[in-house]
């Protein structure tokens, strides 16, 4: 069913959170308003969404808890607070009953299932987690991701531009006669190229040891990758 979720600028400024639930490791972001959620779910390989607004809540909760006769805003707020811990990344739960776990289904879905406590009577919610459009991924996990990697590099530049005047000034120093007083701070001059081959050399094998790498004058690029698979399991 589709209903709208929270505007798209709200979404963005929501950071992703690192979640376990029932084994499985992936990222959320998440949106609660007054009657109104809107969830999003990735493994890095595919990412999940659910937005619900008031109708749909009140329908869904009517479903799952029969005796329950509330208005939508007389029973969110005890949602939020049992749902919100668990996909903010805390690990800390506001209802010590409260047992959330998740499912992939067979058709690439997503359900989470959520079991709580409310005035003394059970309290029962699922969250059915559909593939997220393409437009949505690259709005607000793809375009992030190229920002703050351009960010970045042109820090990683500014940076070593700095180094490399730092040397010339050094280098005129020395050519005027100044010493080190300790000769163990003294360091290399600063080769940018034999810097950059060095670095991913040693350290592009810690994030994954199936990516290979070749360095252009223009950064990084990217001539193999292995994807390892990281799918969800059943539970």
């Amino acid at each position: 069913m589709e209903v709208s979720g929270a505007p798209a600028n709200i979404l963005l400024q929501r950071p992703w959170l690192p979640v376990s639930i029932s084994g499985c490791q992936l990222l959320a972001k998440i949106w609660f308003g007054d009657s109104a959620y809107h969830i999003l779910l990735t493994d890095m390989i595919c990412v999940w969404e659910e937005r619900m607004d008031s109708a749909a809540i009140q329908r869904r909760a009517q479903e799952l808890n029969r005796r329950l006769r509330a208005p939508v805003k007389a029973f969110f707020s005890h949602l939020c607070e049992v749902v919100q811990p668990c996909l903010s990344g805390s690990g800390e739960r506001a209802d010590g009953e409260a047992q959330i776990s998740l499912t992939r289904q067979d058709d690439g879905n997503i359900s989470m299932k959520l079991k709580s406590e409310l005035a003394g009577l059970p309290f029962y919610w699922e969250f059915h987690c559909t593939p997220a459009p393409v437009t949505l991924v690259c709005l607000q996990l793809v375009r992030p991701l190229l920002a703050m990697s351009h960010l970045l590099q042109r820090q990683v530049e500014q940076l070593g531009g700095l180094l490399v005047r730092k040397d010339a000034e050094i280098q005129d120093y020395r050519e005027n006669g100044a010493t080190l007083s300790r000769e163990r701070l003294q360091t290399d001059v600063f080769e940018e190229e034999t810097y950059k081959e060095d670095f991913m050399a040693k350290r592009l094998v810690f994030v994954s040891p199936s990516v290979s790498v070749s360095v252009t004058t223009f950064g990084v690029s990217v001539v193999n990758v292995n994807v390892p698979d990281f799918s969800l399991n059943s539970h």
